[in-house]
């Protein structure tokens, strides 16, 4: 058995920048452990396999990391959709999908441009914990490396979720000198019921996020753009509706636009999260990884 895939860049409009990603348009009938396997020999941040759904009107994703399976994520969800329009609509300008995830389905919508594609996806309502305690947010600048003094001193540490809770670290000044230095570090967020951490300089606003490992430096994180952008509306740092433009990947050698747009919805913060995909390339496995469990 043979297996396609297509490479695509995400949150860009030029090649070889933004967030890589391999969709495969044929996943149906592979395991869990072929999608985890497949990944860690492409070694993509994140890959995402696509099935037709029993009714025909949408598509299930499943999107794995080189260490597990994610339920939500936001680059492989835009970088399959725009997969889908390249392969089912090429001459549309214009359509909308349903991804059936995990826990989930969203509504993403692509569009054809000069340099490829422009993919919205509507993430839905922000869930957001309580702020930090003083002493908790010390903690985890220790865990980052992160001096006392470069906390924000008038924005909270908090949990924000639009499907994956992230940690939200707002610094003052340079995130640059950030990293994950705590061995446990995921043991430790999962203390306050948060899967990842996203580092922030709200001003630009610029953010930085990792693996739990603190191993690889992910370039453009579109599930943590739509927290972020609710986040800022939340501490009334932008008045909904407004469009936060996310910097990341830059300083990994990957820059990176994510454009978040928050709204109000029925007394909550909403969000969309929009960026360029553009197709790099096309693929072809000859051999798959034993099934297994």
């Amino acid at each position: 058995m043979t297996l396609r895939y297509r490479q695509v860049d995400v949150f860009t409009c030029l090649p070889y920048q933004g967030n890589g990603l391999a969709v495969f348009p044929d996943g149906a009938g592979l395991s869990a452990r072929q999608m985890l396997r497949i990944t860690q020999e492409l070694r993509q941040f994140e890959s995402v396999f696509l099935a037709d759904t029993d009714s025909g009107r949408g598509v299930r994703a499943r999107i794995f990391t080189m260490e597990e399976e994610l339920p939500f994520a936001g680059h492989p969800v835009l970088g399959a959709a725009a997969v889908l329009h390249l392969e089912r609509c090429p001459d549309m300008p214009r359509a909308t999908w349903q991804f059936e995830l995990s826990e989930r389905t969203l509504e993403v919508g692509t569009r054809l441009t000069s340099h490829g594609f422009t993919v919205t996806m509507d993430q839905g309502v922000a869930n957001f914990g309580d702020p930090l305690t003083h002493q908790a947010a010390r903690v985890f600048a220790m865990a980052l490396g992160v001096k006392e003094e470069q906390l924000h001193p008038d924005l909270p540490l908090q949990v924000v979720s639009t499907g994956l809770p992230y940690l939200l670290v707002p610094l003052q000044g340079d995130i640059g000198t950030a990293r994950i230095r705590h061995e446990h570090f995921q043991t430790l967020l999962e203390t306050i019921g948060a899967k990842f951490v996203y580092v922030l300089d709200p001003e630009r606003p610029e953010g930085r996020t990792w693996d739990n490992q603190g191993l690889v430096e992910d370039v453009a994180t579109g599930s943590a753009a739509g927290p972020v952008a609710a986040y800022l509306a939340y501490h009334g740092r932008v008045t909904a509706p407004a469009t936060v433009v996310v910097h990341q990947g830059a300083r990994a050698g990957r820059p990176s636009e994510l454009r978040a747009a928050v709204r109000r919805e029925d007394g909550a913060l909403a969000v969309s999260v929009e960026g360029g995909v553009v197709p790099i390339g096309l693929g072809l496995l000859e051999a798959l990884p034993p099934a297994g469990s």
